[in-house]
């Protein structure tokens, strides 16, 4: 193998690739980074058995086809080499990688690549299903449920952003760490007749995926076959398991009705919510609010100190609320992701759920989002 190419260039690649490299695993072939260079492209792939990356560069000069599985370590030295070109090649065995920039020459020693597990080829996963979102579009509808799934271990089904396609192409997005439920539903406006589809993808790959996408209208190629998941973005290829789809039926988890409704600035709330984390209290950092007339109060104290905020709502209906104890990063957390400058929130009593309501339209689409977070119970009489 014998290539040449930009530092910044193979740089922006591997920092992409780099971060699947498992730091710890049995199988010492997938602690390195397969390099390909074959039909005048070279590739970058890592696979920790849970995600695959491939990044593929067509901006560099091969001058001999080859490939070889080499250290992690490759990326650290490819980020301290000055952005220059560099001319990278293996010995006669192509298993000894020489790095040249200037005066500077380093050898990394690969592994055979006979073992590595790579991505199902072009060839194949082309004839799947296919879905096909604008790169802004996906990472609006995936950042606005994601950080809801649980990151507990023990809850395998709820690690997982729940993906539906209806007939008309509406799509509903979901999250859940059954203590909050994030549901954003698209409506299209589209009279197409396609087949409908359900997937459960892991939070983990989602969140590698949310990487790389930007703000522009670039297609974003999803390809899904049973439990298998490719996704396709610029020279990026991400593969990945789906997991079992036994997901609950969230339907009747929004109440029809509230007892308390209020309209207030996302911004400023969101700004209230920040000064209340900083004396929120024990491990679910617990605030306290209330509502009375067109004011909220939002309290929080622990042992070194307590905060005490009143803010005005835009609007207000229902009944007052004498208290109700949250979770404070739960109850923001919505605030970080929606775009509008007014959010509506619905309570039901001190202990019922608390529901986040927004609507957006923008010509034939319509975006309805809602996010339920559970309140914290305390036996009073044990405090």
């Amino acid at each position: 193998m014998h290539f040449l190419a930009q530092q910044s260039f193979l740089l922006e690649n591997l920092n992409i690739v780099e971060r699947v490299v498992p730091v710890r695993s049995p199988l010492q072939i997938i602690k390195g980074i397969l390099v390909e260079a074959k039909d005048n492209t070279l590739s970058f792939t890592a696979n920790n058995l849970e995600i695959a990356v491939k990044a593929e560069c067509r901006d560099v000069e091969i001058l001999e086809e080859g490939v070889v599985v080499l250290p992690g370590k490759l990326v650290d030295i490819v980020r301290q080499l000055p952005s220059e070109k560099l001319e990278i090649k293996t010995d006669e065995e192509g298993l000894r990688m020489e790095i040249f920039s200037g005066q500077t020459k380093f050898f990394l020693y690969g592994m055979n690549a006979d073992e590595f597990p790579v991505i199902s080829a072009e060839e194949e996963w082309k004839n799947w299903g296919k879905l096909v979102f604008a790169s802004v579009d996906l990472k609006n509808i995936i950042k606005k449920v994601i950080f809801a799934a649980s990151q507990d271990e023990s809850k395998p089904l709820f690690r997982g952003v729940l993906i539906e396609v209806d007939s008309e192409e509406n799509i509903t997005c979901m999250a859940s760490d059954t203590y909050r439920l994030a549901h954003n539903n698209i409506l299209t406006g589209k009279k197409h007749n396609v087949q409908p589809l359900r997937m459960l993808i892991p939070s983990k790959s989602l969140f590698e995926i949310m990487r790389i996408l930007d703000d522009s209208r670039e297609k974003v190629e999803l390809y899904y076959l049973d439990h298998e998941l490719i996704i396709k973005y610029r020279q990026f290829i991400f593969s990945g398991r789906l997991l079992e789809d036994k997901y609950p039926n969230f339907t009747d988890a929004f109440p029809a009705e509230s007892s308390t409704k209020i309209v207030v600035n996302t911004g400023l709330l969101e700004k209230t919510l920040g000064r209340a984390a900083l004396f929120a209290q024990g491990p679910n950092q617990m605030i306290s609010l209330s509502i009375q007339d067109k004011t909220m109060q939002i309290r929080s104290g622990s042992e070194i100190g307590r905060m005490s905020e009143d803010l005005s709502l835009l609007k207000k209906e229902g009944s007052d609320l004498e208290e109700i104890l949250l979770n404070c990063r739960y109850f923001s957390d919505p605030l970080r992701v929606v775009d509008e400058e007014y959010v509506e929130i619905e309570f039901n009593g001190p202990f019922g759920p608390c529901i986040f309501y927004c609507h957006r339209k923008q010509d034939d689409l319509q975006e309805i989002y809602r996010y339920l977070v559970l309140p914290i119970k305390i036996d009073k009489k044990e405090n």
